[in-house]
């Protein structure tokens, strides 16, 4: 039974969606504040506000002289930004500040807080009298929220405590309030600090802002729609156009040009695949390229063999060793292009790895030059190696000799008329550290500016037109490029197209090693 793909949703509605999910959650979030716990957040702002005039006070009566007019200051003070009754009494029930002084915010509201209930002296009535000094010797603070869910709940009230006053009904609409009462003492004297605040019902406020949040809601929900959709329109349009492009790029049309703007992580993305596409573009070449001079490499060994040992068959007196030995060095070419091959393999997918011993490097070169003998001696090559001192490397020798092998042979193969090949042992010292560089120059035509980059790559030639090499393969920079990174060895080529000075010269360099003792 196969599995049914889900559809995936494109980013447009997943656009939309998001957007009306947060909308929705917004507004959800403000009818809970404005509606829901309007009147629970307004008593919390009353309470905060009664206790934190409480401490003001206390702050007042500890650093100043509490029966001057700095007392009636602050509490006339407190009591217009809070709209808070207000009365600081002393040990005799009288205010403090002189006579029966208190403050309460409106003159509307004298007759009803709690500090102006009594129409005569304040607290002229035994009974709270009886209350203070009950709130005086519990020694803890006195809070009554008289709201309608709250009207038979004390906070911080000691236990005993009881005011006579009217019960609260459960009419939201009713019009409640908070009762703070303290005893505090200083500097051996002792204080009242009554605090009472109304606490306006809500419920017309909240009636007056649910009409509001409706229409507030319907405007947000079209605004949302329209914003989603033009939002998700301009975003996915750029997206949409780039993914058309890329499957015209998956085809192999490499020609394909990415367009889109409106954001930076798109023009990012646009510029990025018109490089790939590019690249890619150039990497085909190279491989058809690769195709075709491998196939050349191969066909003309192949041919050679062929047709010696046809001679050979066919022709009597033509079984010399002459023509056997064309045959065995095409067979040995032929070898030398596949097994090129496989190295370049293993080289790039991290399969051969480093045997790492310490040897001569100066050694190394002679040993490899002397194997070009042969090709001075008939073909009348002139090959050098210049150095100044034998000097010690710790690398991988088979795969380093490879790599001066494979240079030498692609300077012999771009060489000059001259048949001049020069190899330099260079050594420099930096902060302790001595260094050696070897070089092999070549005489050639020198390689352009714009092909420098890409020499190294396996796919490349500067010359277009292939030509069968003199020695190797062809594949020897990749190579020598795989090998070189294995060792983190620094590596590159000097050129000129000067008509003069013309010519290149490919090097790298390695850390130079002590020389190891006879026992090692």
């Amino acid at each position: 039974m196969t599995k049914q793909k889900i559809p995936q949703i494109g980013i447009r509605w997943k656009l939309v969606t998001y957007l009306a999910v947060f909308v929705s959650i917004l507004l959800l979030v403000l009818w809970l504040f404005q509606i829901v716990f309007l009147g629970d957040v307004y008593r919390n702002i009353k309470v905060n506000e009664i206790f934190t005039a409480a401490e003001a006070i206390k702050s007042r009566i500890e650093t100043v002289n509490p029966g001057g007019n700095a007392m009636a200051q602050l509490t006339e003070s407190i009591s217009a930004d809070n709209q808070i009754c207000i009365s600081v009494l002393d040990d005799s029930f009288r205010a403090v500040g002189g006579g029966t002084r208190n403050t309460c915010y409106s003159i509307g509201a004298a007759n009803n807080c709690f500090v102006h209930q009594s129409s005569g002296t304040l607290l002229s009535d035994m009974i709270r009298f009886q209350f203070l000094a009950t709130v005086r010797q519990s020694g803890e603070v006195y809070f009554r929220d008289m709201s309608p869910n709250t009207a038979q709940t004390q906070s911080h009230a000691p236990d005993g405590i009881t005011f006579p006053t009217t019960p609260q009904n459960n009419n939201p609409d009713r019009e409640t309030a908070m009762l703070y009462v303290e005893y505090f003492e200083h500097a051996d004297n002792g204080y009242y600090i009554i605090l009472n605040s109304k606490v306006t019902p809500v419920s017309s406020t909240v009636q007056t802002l649910q009409y509001e949040l409706v229409i507030i809601s319907i405007l947000f929900i079209v605004a949302a729609i329209i914003m989603a959709l033009v939002l998700s329109y301009r975003i996915s349009a750029p997206i949409i156009q780039i993914n058309k492009r890329a499957h015209q790029l998956a085809t192999g049309d490499y020609n394909t040009v990415f367009e889109g703007s409106g954001y930076k992580e798109i023009a990012e993305l646009r510029d990025t695949l018109n490089y790939a596409a590019k690249e890619l573009s150039k990497v085909e070449g190279f491989r058809r390229e690769l195709i075709a001079n491998v196939s050349h490499d191969l066909r003309t060994p192949l041919t050679m063999i062929t047709g010696y040992a046809e001679v050979m068959r066919d022709l009597p007196g033509e079984n010399t060793p002459e023509n056997v030995q064309v045959i065995i060095d095409e067979g040995s070419r032929l070898t030398t292009l596949v097994n090129d091959l496989l190295d370049l393999s293993k080289l790039q997918s991290g399969t051969a790895p480093l045997s790492m011993t310490t040897f001569s490097l100066t050694e190394c070169v002679k040993t490899i030059n002397r194997r070009y003998q042969k090709l001075k001696e008939n073909d009348g090559y002139d090959i050098d190696f210049l150095y100044d001192e034998d000097v010690f490397v710790t690398a991988d020798y088979p795969k380093l000799g490879q790599v001066i092998y494979n240079l030498v042979n692609n300077a012999i193969s771009y060489t000059g008329t001259d048949k001049k090949v020069t190899i330099r042992q260079t050594v420099t010292e930096t902060n302790g550290i001595r260094t050696v560089r070897i070089s092999v120059t070549d005489t050639g035509m020198g390689i352009s500016r714009e092909n420098l980059e890409y020499i190294w790559d396996r796919y490349f030639k500067e010359n277009k037109s292939h030509k069968r090499a003199v020695v190797g393969t062809g594949l020897g920079l990749s190579i020598v490029k795989s090998i070189l990174q294995m060792h983190h060895a620094r590596f590159g080529v000097d050129t000129s197209e000067d008509e003069i000075n013309h010519g290149s010269t490919f090097w790298f360099e390695l850390v130079c090693a002590e020389a190891p003792t006879e026992t090692e």
